[in-house]
């Protein structure tokens, strides 16, 4: 009797759907990012049902080999889906492009959700999690920038520039906002749904996105998977991950859909197409939340800029995509499910972006009401004004929508909005700059000083000085990035002092918003935005403990002295 080696043929199962998977994946990009003719459609059409029969063998196979079948099928429900275009193919009728899509998208998450070779891989080049942080983020940029360069994502059919493309698609991914082509008019929907889905992706973080569908086909979080997000959610213990990413899912999912039904009775006057109304409703609420700042009107929200059921809504969802998740689950446990008890109260972190938030808000729409209200506010009802001001000061802080031209803007309100950029939203957010708590840190550093205090407390509480330390650190990287950057593309662009700081003070804490040069940028100002949204995204300081070599802690001090200083 033969002794059959399961392991064995799983192992070639890997191998096997991994090749097909690519070969699918390129056909894939051929089929929908270039013009083909009736001879090569056939032959594509060949292929897809080869891949189809591969697939379909290579699943009964796991199956068979399987002894607990039922408990297969439980953790591996997923992989029925593909026998519904194979009874269109028995049946048949002519296999509809809607089918071919879905095949080769379901080879593709079986090799990702399924096969353990490319995680044996990752664990083998060793990455850091801030390595593989900055990697993955990479990785995705990369993608998205060839998947805009196909003839596909434009409306004219015409390939996208490499350069462009990559610009448009870190944008997206770091969820900036700056654009060299116009959204609504230059892309297809292809072109918008690949921008819509890198922001989607690089607002919640690629690795919580990842582990987030790995757990949506029933897939259980490794050690490693579990080491990697308590380091990207900045949380001091495994317990509680697995639920903090469920809650992050959840929540996105469901500010975002409540927002696309807000902006749909917003829009529904000026769109007389319920389905245009619907699409352009679900984009501006995903943007919103992610504060991506992307928009498919030209002049973003100005034409709206008097609609308070819109401007509202933008404003409520880019905050709360701005506070940050652990915020929000903290507001939820403490007053929704009960989970943490009134006798705790909240967290102080949660205290401090509240605040924080709220008097850069506050601050923000005095500074810009003030500053335009007869400048380029001038002769409006003082409602639009109040409302206009609000919304930017909102919007400035890390989501990049504009309501208001931001060219026409005095000197006074470019100014308080570039502080506002510089310090974006809060930490664990989808939002960039050196973040709220950064900010109040390094102000009650120096209101101590003043006082002649050693420590820096708030609601009672000491802050660590590890805290402390990591806020200067920050501050130190953020503040010589957009120095050095600033200095170098004032030598390569010959353009206005004013607009090229306000461009990369806006590239840096991924907020989107312009004075109208971004097009006007030559090749390397392009690559310089470029890296530094990338860098403004990442983080400067993960970009530094990711590359920098491990160094042992120094076990003894020098003599003290003193310096004179101020």
């Amino acid at each position: 009797m033969i002794k059959i080696d399961r392991e064995k043929i799983r192992k070639w199962l890997d191998y096997l759907i991994g090749v097909v998977a690519g070969i699918a994946f390129l056909v894939l990009l051929i089929q929908w990012g270039f013009k083909l003719g009736d001879s090569h459609r056939r032959l594509f059409n060949t292929i897809d049902s080869i891949v189809l029969c591969v697939f379909l063998l290579e699943t009964v196979l796991r199956f068979l080999l399987t002894p607990e079948k039922k408990g297969y099928l439980k953790k591996n429900w997923i992989d029925l889906i593909v026998f519904v275009p194979f009874v269109q193919f028995v049946r048949g009728i002519k296999m509809a492009r809607i089918f071919i899509i879905l095949r080769q998208l379901i080879v593709m998450s079986s090799l990702f959700s399924r096969t353990k070779r490319l995680q044996k891989l990752i664990s083998l080049l060793g990455f850091r999690p801030a390595q593989l942080l900055v990697v993955s983020f990479l990785m995705t940029i990369l993608i998205g920038a060839f998947l805009l360069t196909l003839p596909i994502a434009s409306h004219s059919g015409e390939a996208l520039g490499f350069i462009d493309a990559l610009f448009t698609a870190t944008s997206a991914t770091c969820v900036t906002g700056l654009i060299v082509k116009d959204t609504g008019t230059f892309f297809s929907l292809f072109g918008q749904l690949v921008i819509l889905a890198l922001m989607q992706i690089g607002a919640l973080g690629i690795m919580t996105f990842s582990v987030t569908l790995f757990l949506a086909v029933g897939k259980k979080m490794s050690n490693r998977e579990a080491m990697v997000m308590q380091d990207v959610l900045d949380q001091d213990s495994f317990a509680g991950i697995l639920g903090l990413i469920r809650f992050i899912a959840r929540m996105t999912l469901t500010v975002e859909l409540l927002g696309a039904v807000f902006l749909f009775v917003g829009f529904m006057p000026y769109f007389q197409n319920p389905l245009q109304c619907l699409y352009i409703s679900v984009f501006h609420s995903i943007s919103a939340f992610c504060n991506a700042g992307f928009s498919l009107f030209s002049d973003s929200l100005v034409g709206f800029a008097g609609d308070v059921t819109i401007n509202m809504t933008v404003a409520f969802l880019i905050i709360f995509g701005g506070i940050g998740f652990i915020v929000v689950e903290d507001i939820w446990n403490k007053y929704v499910t009960g989970k943490r008890s009134k006798s705790l109260g909240l967290k102080l972190h949660t205290k401090l972006v509240l605040v924080t938030s709220f008097i850069l808000v506050i601050i923000g729409t005095l500074s810009i009401f003030f500053a335009e209200s007869n400048c380029a506010l001038k002769n409006m009802p003082l409602k639009k004004q109040i409302l206009i001001s609000f919304f930017q000061s909102v919007s400035t802080r890390t989501a990049g929508f504009n309501s208001i031209d931001i060219g026409a803007m005095t000197n006074a309100s470019i100014f308080s909005m570039i502080v506002l950029m510089f310090i974006g939203a809060s930490a664990g957010s989808t939002g960039g700059g050196i973040k709220t708590t950064t900010a109040w840190v390094m102000w009650r550093a120096f209101t101590s000083t003043l006082l002649n205090r050693d420590n820096i407390s708030a609601f009672k509480r000491k802050i660590p000085d590890a805290v402390v330390a990591k806020s200067v650190a920050v501050f130190v990287l953020s503040l010589g990035l957009v120095i050095v950057f600033m200095y170098i593309i004032s030598i390569l662009e010959s353009l206005p002092f004013r607009e090229l700081l306000f461009e990369v003070v806006s590239a840096f804490g991924t907020v989107g918003l312009s004075c109208g040069i971004t097009a006007s940028l030559h090749m390397h100002g392009k690559l310089l935005i470029t890296a530094l949204m990338f860098l403004g995204r990442v983080g400067p300081l993960t970009m530094v403990l990711a590359f920098s070599g491990y160094r042992r802690k120094i076990n003894y001090v020098y003599a003290e002295e003193r310096i004179l200083v101020g």
